[in-house]
């Protein structure tokens, strides 16, 4: 008799289951907090490639289209994802407050003022159309990154123009200089300039590592590239001259400070330089680790490092990462 009972029960059990789900995906209510799954301010995998600032706001964005964003006066932050998902290379913005973002597959996201985000794709090709790099200045939003795209837009960051043919270089960094001139760090040791607003262009050769940034104080200008390699000119960018090499890491980006400059890499490499750029040394400050640091942004907190995280350089010498509750 026993054994007859366990068979049946062996049959009939595994419908019972399958009843009882049933029953449950369709009259039991589910119970969800919304606020338990709200997507923190800023997480320790975060990376962020690109900066700007204007009129009192920070803006950093990054990997997955995240837009981190930081009002001075306040030091209130707000996080936002773009759409559609990729990662995110650069930010501008315009000095009346219009914000353009770039990343890969060569789309731009634009946002007017008091308007959401808006995404755009510009005319580049299947392979190598990632935008590295986005810059206003001179009325008009610039735009560069590989395959040699370099796009001009309007100061609403519209009427898109493409300046040059593809050309298999990556243009890695787009950034005005003295007397109107505009200066591109690029691929190959390659460093463009144009002197009449972008119609021509001059291009020198400086080496064969890849050139990543450069910033200009007057007519004092640093060139930084892979490999430690660094460049100075005195005369506006007429001529470049070798800096002494002051570090093996790949250098991603350079800041024009009052005293001198800023550059940082890989492995947490962070250097100070004088105004001639003659003498550099390396900076350590508690709590920087050894992750890469691809932008620099001064704010009035203190010089912003951009890369495996946020963090600010104070005018103290101190270090401490951004938003304040990370880590």
């Amino acid at each position: 008799m026993l054994d007859r009972i366990s068979s049946l029960l062996a049959r009939v059990s595994p419908w019972a289951i399958i009843a009882g789900l049933a029953y449950a995906a369709i009259f039991v209510e589910v119970d969800v907090d919304a606020e338990s799954m709200a997507q923190p301010l800023a997480e320790n995998r975060d990376l962020f490639f690109g900066a700007a600032a204007a009129d009192g706001h920070l803006w950093f964005v990054g990997q997955g289209g995240a837009v981190l964003a930081r009002e001075e006066a306040t030091r209130q932050w707000q996080r936002t994802q773009l759409q559609p998902v990729t990662n995110l290379q650069g930010i501008a913005a315009s000095d009346a407050g219009v914000l353009v973002a770039v990343g890969n597959g060569g789309r731009y996201w634009r946002r007017g003022v008091g308007e959401a985000w808006e995404a755009q794709t510009l005319p580049v090709g299947d392979v190598g159309n990632k935008l590295l790099d986005v810059a206003f200045f001179d009325g008009h939003f610039w735009i560069v990154g590989e395959m040699g795209a370099l796009f001009r837009g309007d100061a609403q960051g519209t009427n898109w123009q493409r300046l040059r043919d593809a050309d298999d270089v990556a243009f890695n960094r787009i950034r005005p200089g003295p007397d109107g001139s505009i200066w591109i760090a690029a691929e190959f040791g390659r460093l463009l300039h144009s002197r009449d607003g972008g119609a021509t262009w001059t291009e020198t050769e400086l080496g064969s590592e890849s050139l990543q940034s450069i910033a200009f104080a007057g007519a004092e200008g640093v060139l930084v590239g892979n490999r430690g390699q660094a460049f100075h000119s005195a005369d506006g960018g007429a001529s470049w001259q070798p800096i002494e090499r002051f570090s093996a890491e790949h250098l991603y980006d350079v800041l024009a400070r009052p005293d001198g400059w800023l550059a940082v890499g890989d492995r947490g490499a962070l250097f100070a330089g004088d105004r001639a750029a003659a003498q550099w040394r390396a900076l350590t400050p508690q709590g920087l680790g050894k992750g890469y640091q691809v932008r620099l942004l001064a704010s009035r907190d203190g010089d912003v490092l951009v890369g495996r995280g946020l963090g600010l350089l104070g005018a103290d010498g101190g270090f401490r990462a951004w938003p304040e509750a990370v880590r």
